[in-house]
């Protein structure tokens, strides 16, 4: 059989039709996640009447077989066309899709290889567009040639140089200090360069950071708590549970000493499964991670089992966040996220019902590094803008915005304890003083909280761009080019007019930046200056 010509209307792979039905289980998840456990509960009611059983059954295999014959029709009428300047996409069984996509849109081409395409020498493409929320050209399970070809095509229409902006004038450049990224090849900065490769050390410390470590320990100690015989592994279960009760006999006839040790011992093997978990997560998603720079273009490879690369344009970045918690703070590292239009933070992807484009994610470098890709992501633009969250050169915020935020925790305290001091006069709870005690407990510490969170909140401007830096325990700044912002306003609270402040909100196409309580002269004249270079700029902004 001959293969298609590079203009013919193309299928993806038959198994493609693992994406689509994932795509139909993803939203019969949503769905139905109420009406199936109804469902799974009344089979044991109906398990004495075989007729019944039979249908409730029969239900339940419709419900499982469902998302594979639905997968199966769309798969059927999913096709696609690469032409010579755009991409040409027809999907839909009842509701018919034409997806006309020009190359001239495309500001990132992320590819991902399952285990399964892997095997098969196939591929997914999903080409980032500006303007759209989410993901809009996505091709499941291609050739790898296929894949190819089109990259070549979407690269050789929109060709990117590297090097200075012309016509805009660089600023003065930050002096860079620190140490230096984990494992950080540097050969120049010219075109297939790779600025960054992690290794397995590496992975360590990304588990050790993962802000899913302590709720991963509290859970690990959540469920061996909450373990107890059951019907059908009361054997097993109740030999443990005699264990247990063996061992806190001998707990409590050990010394104090003896018992400190051993309680740190049990919380320590809480964390180290916990760090076994979030370990093997960072080794599956950032494994083998690699961030090279090809002439204005970013490509980052990483994953175990899936493996995903991601190309973004260097044109196409709106915006750089670079942020630190606690443990990337002991360790000195950063974790960056380069994010092009329409784009959104990856904590709010996850959670988000659509499938949102995917973000250039560097998950652990060095200062020096993070410096360097703001100068190359920005194009030499905004130089003097730190990136930094640790950095001199970010100006803190009016110490007025400690009684603001002191203001909105008392309203939520007075709210809480409110309604339980409500409760308790109506006999829900017995100890009244118990919640007076806890409601002035928290009023030092919600005012310790506002101080602290002034403390994080910061920002820094060159003739630019602009950087915003704000946290609580850990601390993010969110840098940006003035050229790239969509609006810029100013508003003051009651509070903020009697004290001469104002808070300057920024719109980019990738989201807000806020930046609260400065004054209000600078305030306007940062949004004046912001709206005359997005004006006055002869570049584009995507």
């Amino acid at each position: 059989m001959n293969p298609p010509n590079p203009g013919d209307w193309q299928r993806s792979s038959p198994f493609a039709l693992l994406f689509f039905a994932g795509n139909v289980v993803r939203i019969l998840a949503r769905a139905m996640l109420g009406a199936l456990i109804p469902l799974i509960a009344i089979i044991p009611l109906v398990r004495d009447d075989p007729g019944a059983l039979g249908i409730l059954l029969l239900v339940l295999g419709a419900v499982l077989l469902l998302p594979f014959v639905v997968g199966a029709v769309q798969w059927a009428c999913f096709k696609f066309r690469i032409a010579g300047d755009r991409l040409l996409i027809r999907k839909g069984v009842l509701k018919k899709t034409a997806l006309d996509l020009p190359y001239e849109r495309v500001q990132g081409i992320n590819v991902r290889r399952s285990p399964v395409d892997r095997l098969f020498g196939l591929v997914t493409v999903t080409l980032d567009t500006s303007g759209s929320v989410q993901a809009e050209g996505k091709l499941p399970s291609i050739k790898t040639e296929v894949a190819h070809r089109l990259q070549r095509s979407v690269t050789a229409l929109r060709p990117v140089l590297g090097g200075p902006a012309a016509g805009e004038g660089d600023s003065a450049a930050a002096g860079a200090s620190g140490s230096a990224a984990p494992v950080e090849a540097r050969s120049g900065v010219g075109r297939d360069s790779v600025l960054l490769r992690l290794g397995s050390a590496d992975m360590v410390r990304i588990g050790l950071a993962s802000r899913n470590f302590i709720f991963v320990a509290a859970l690990v100690g959540v469920l061996t708590d909450l373990l107890q015989p059951g019907d059908s592994l009361d054997p097993i279960l109740e030999a443990i549970e005699a264990g247990v009760d063996s061992a806190a006999s001998a707990f409590t006839s050990l010394g104090a000493l003896a018992q400190v040790g051993l309680a740190a011992a049990v919380i320590a093997s809480i964390a180290g499964v916990a760090l076994l978990l979030t370990v093997t997560a960072a080794f599956l998603r950032h494994h083998n991670f690699t961030l090279q720079h090809d002439g204005g273009r970013f490509r980052s490879r990483a994953g175990l089992l899936t493996q995903r690369e991601v190309v973004v344009e260097a044109p196409k970045i709106q915006q750089l966040t670079v942020s630190q918690g606690l443990v990337l703070r002991w360790l000195r590292r950063y974790r960056l996220y380069a994010l092009p239009a329409a784009a959104v933070s990856p904590d709010a992807g996850r959670v988000s019902a659509v499938e949102v484009p995917d973000v250039l994610e560097v998950p652990l470098l060095g200062d020096r590094l993070a410096e360097e890709l703001r100068s190359l992501m920005f194009e030499r633009e905004a130089t003097a803008v730190p990136v930094l969250p640790g950095s001199l050169g970010l100006k803190r915020v009016s110490p007025h915005y400690i009684r603001a935020l002191a203001l909105r925790y008392a309203l939520v305290l007075v709210a809480v304890f409110g309604t339980l001091l409500l409760l308790a006069g109506a006999g829900v709870f017995a100890r009244t003083s118990t919640i007076l005690f806890w409601w002035a407990a928290s009023i030092p510490a919600a005012a310790l909280a506002a101080w602290q969170r002034w403390r994080r909140q910061g920002y820094a401007y060159d003739r630019d761009g602009l950087a915003s830096r704000s946290g609580f325990l850990g601390s993010e700044v969110k840098a940006f080019p003035l050229r790239k912002v969509q609006s810029a306003t100013v508003r003051q609270s009651p509070l903020q007019r009697r004290k001469g402040l104002a808070t300057l909100r920024v719109q980019l196409a990738c989201g807000r930046i806020t930046v609260p309580y400065i004054d209000r002269r600078v305030a306007r004249a940062l949004r004046d200056y912001i709206l005359y270079r997005v004006e006055s700029s002869r570049r584009r902004w995507h």
